[in-house]
């Protein structure tokens, strides 16, 4: 009599390591949401950044998650040290996604944009295991 072959435990399991295996790779992007301006001005609409960098990473990147951060600090090229208590937004997609020139260029206008509204001397992003300072909060993104 056949054994009857019994469907395994954790299915997952063959994609992880069939993943860990081969070529297939992922990008990470993150995205700093601020807490207060350049000037230690708390953003009361931060909330409201949150949620619409959520929504462009999920119609660009299909899906992010966010997470409040304890406190975090920056200095800026002056030395005036900032503290704030960020959200990040982040979100791993296949290359293309990312290289995507529309998805891009949308993500870094969001950026500059945000850096802009909320008065910031500086927007954080990481894309994998690189932060990018956007310094430049007017260059190139208007139309």
């Amino acid at each position: 009599m056949a054994r009857k072959r019994q469907k395994p435990l954790f299915p997952e399991m063959e994609k992880v390591i069939a993943s860990l295996m081969g070529d297939e790779r992922q990008d990470l992007v993150i995205l700093f949401i601020p807490s207060h301006d350049k000037n230690q001005k708390e953003i009361p609409d931060q909330a409201e950044w949150a949620n619409a960098a959520m929504e462009l990473f999920g119609e660009q990147f299909r899906g992010a998650t966010a997470f409040e951060a304890f406190a975090g600090v920056y200095r800026t090229d002056d030395g005036k040290v900032l503290w704030d208590k960020p959200i990040l937004i982040e979100s791993y997609m296949p290359r293309d996604m990312l290289l995507d020139p529309v998805n891009l260029r949308e993500l870094l206008q969001f950026a500059k944009r945000m850096g802009r509204e909320t008065n910031q001397a500086a927007v954080g992003m990481i894309v994998n295991s690189v932060f990018h300072e956007i310094t430049d909060l007017d260059g190139g993104d208007r139309e």
